[in-house]
């Protein structure tokens, strides 16, 4: 059974940039640059902190789970697992933060969106039985899924270019 990871070694690394043996090295040779620091919420840093913290912290832990191999690994995923539910609901606290990263857009805008795709979709869908009748009269079955399949990528790029 693997041990668990000393945050010493979890904070060197995610301090200097190296893999997880890099910064045991390190430690062992006393070349320390960053000290283990408690997982707990520091007083004072707010919301915006608190989220830059888990989502270092995440990082870090992804890249000793890709690193680590057995039970050590199980362990590292599930932590990082609930690090990224944690980070999950804080953001969903903050929506602000959702629509500055472009994964929320306002129900107006969103409506609009939705509208001008469907416009677009519309007459484009109901023309096609017009255009592949012809095309696919007396073919194999083959060769008529290609052709549909050609269209269908067709309406979509018309669709993506009226947006």
């Amino acid at each position: 059974m693997g041990r668990r990871l000393n945050t010493a070694i979890l904070a060197q690394a995610a301090a200097t940039g190296v893999g997880l043996r890099q910064a045991r090295r390190q430690l062992e040779k006393g070349q320390a640059v960053a000290t283990a620091k408690p997982m707990k919420p520091i007083a004072g840093i707010g919301l915006d902190g608190e989220i830059d913290r888990l989502e270092s912290l995440a990082a870090t832990l992804g890249e000793a789970a890709k690193e680590a191999s057995g039970p050590e690994r199980s362990s590292l995923i599930g932590d990082y697992t609930r690090v990224v539910e944690a980070l999950r609901k804080m953001k969903g606290d903050r929506p602000d933060i959702n629509e500055a990263e472009g994964k929320m857009v306002p129900i107006d805008e969103a409506d609009k969106i939705l509208a001008r795709r469907t416009n677009a979709l519309i007459p484009l869908l109901l023309g096609m039985p017009k255009r592949l009748a012809p095309i696919c009269a007396h073919r194999p079955a083959a060769e008529i899924q290609k052709e549909v399949e050609n269209e269908v990528g067709q309406v979509m790029r018309q669709v993506q270019a009226a947006l």
